[in-house]
């Protein structure tokens, strides 16, 4: 070979070698990028939610953190009482934010003199685990006089049981990642969705979905309802409609053993925030739709081939009454079973078509309810208010089933009692 050709053959490879070094710099430059926008990413996440969640300012934002809330101050006003509320979707609500029985009952207790303030920190999709989680978190951080744990007769005993809701789930975990502000259709950044196994790629995405498509999803629902708002096919109903009757069934009270402890261990935990703190606790007990309509619960057992007997819809709020009784004797419980019972027997409708939850009526009456309760029991207001309330919250218990209550204690138990001071 020519020296001519070679110097040309070693030139060329020279810069080849100098342009692959170029491109593996570019490469490692651009992969360094990435990793340091991806730890940037998810640092921010962390220190986003930990800030919010964990607030040392003067206000708690519970839009920020897609609560069914607006911001709360962390001390109390003057002359205000306060009350931090704990539980799934039928606390959280279905509707918006000024429909929630929370601030039903807040309203009528200001017209009627008593200023309140109800905080909502309910998160669909929990159960007791949650509540006492969620109640030793929030009741460190903003100032209450009362805690109040709504327990959904239909499932919460069921979904512990069963193992349906894991025990696990962090406090506010689903609701700081969903995507959509529940209550008004807005599209949240800080919680960009998963999905390009790059956060940096995550955030990049939905920023693009915003700027192209709007910073609200529509939402074609009815008011005054919100994103949570679901009418179900009917197969999924009926379903969902047996699962709700399982704890009126006293066969199965062996069975919701585990959830019937967790309802006591609630209890205790609210118990020992009276005696700690002094507040007032409460336990409000919210009907599933099987229980005050038995044409559905006729319909749900002749499909599933089950006897219409073997149901008593009285039996879930007696037991959880029952287990409060036997180990918080302290704790006040208010069962909303018989007042939707005397409504739905008037004819009112009080939950949607082929939805698990109340509608804006039914909202409605359980604010009444609790504001009622609130009223009497805590603040000393006459017992007719508020004024013009519906005339079922007078509504007497109703006439206990045929479930033999010490024996479906006795299959669900033992419940320790409170240890004598």
């Amino acid at each position: 070979m020519r020296p001519q050709s070679m110097n040309r053959t070693g030139l060329g490879r020279m810069m080849g070698t100098a342009m692959r070094n170029k491109c593996l710099l570019f490469l490692a430059g651009a992969v360094l990028l990435v990793g340091l926008g991806e730890l940037a990413c998810r640092l921010f996440e962390q220190a986003y939610y930990r800030a919010v969640i964990n607030p040392t300012g003067d206000i708690v934002n519970l839009t920020a953190l897609n609560y069914n809330d607006t911001t709360v101050p962390r001390r109390k006003t003057p002359g205000e009482f306060r009350i931090l509320e704990f539980g799934d979707s039928y606390v959280y609500g279905t509707v918006k934010t000024d429909y929630t029985p929370s601030s039903v009952a807040a309203n009528l207790l200001g017209q009627a003199g008593a200023p309140t303030r109800l905080v909502n920190l309910s998160e669909p999709g929990t159960s007791f685990f949650q509540y006492r989680k969620a109640m030793r978190h929030w009741a460190g951080l903003i100032e209450a006089d009362a805690l109040v744990v709504g327990m959904f007769l239909g499932n919460d005993c069921v979904e512990v049981a069963r193992h349906i809701v894991p025990d696990d789930l962090p406090v506010n975990g689903w609701l700081r990642e969903n995507f959509v502000e529940i209550t008004t259709g807005r599209k949240r950044l800080a919680a960009a969705r998963h999905g390009h196994g790059l956060r940096l790629l995550d955030y990049a995405a939905d920023a693009i979905n915003i700027k192209a498509t709007g910073e609200y999803v529509t939402m074609n629902i009815p008011e005054p309802h919100s994103g949570l708002y679901s009418p179900l096919p009917e197969e999924r109903f009926m379903e969902l409609t047996r699962l709700f009757a399982v704890a009126g069934e006293p066969a199965h009270s062996a069975e919701l053993a585990r959830g019937w402890q967790a309802l006591a261990d609630t209890g205790r935990d609210l118990a020992r925030f009276g005696r700690e703190r002094g507040m007032r606790v409460a336990v409000v007990l919210s009907p599933a739709e099987v229980a005050v309509n038995d044409r559905l619960w006729r319909k749900a057992a002749l499909e599933a081939g089950i006897d219409p007997k073997s149901f008593d819809p009285t039996l879930p709020g007696r037991m959880a009454a029952a287990v409060l009784a036997k180990v918080a004797p302290d704790v006040a419980v208010l069962d909303l079973t018989p007042v939707f019972a005397c409504a739905a027997a008037r004819g009112d409708v009080l939950y949607p078509p082929r939805e698990i939850h109340w509608n804006a009526a039914g909202n409605r009456l359980a604010g009444q309810a609790l504001a009622r309760f609130v009223g009497r029991t805590w603040l000393g207001l006459p017992g007719d208010a508020p004024v013009g309330a519906d005339p079922c919250l007078d509504a007497a218990p109703l006439p206990a089933g045929p479930a033999d209550m010490a024996a479906c204690l006795a299959a669900a138990g033992p419940f320790a009692e409170p240890a004598r001071p």
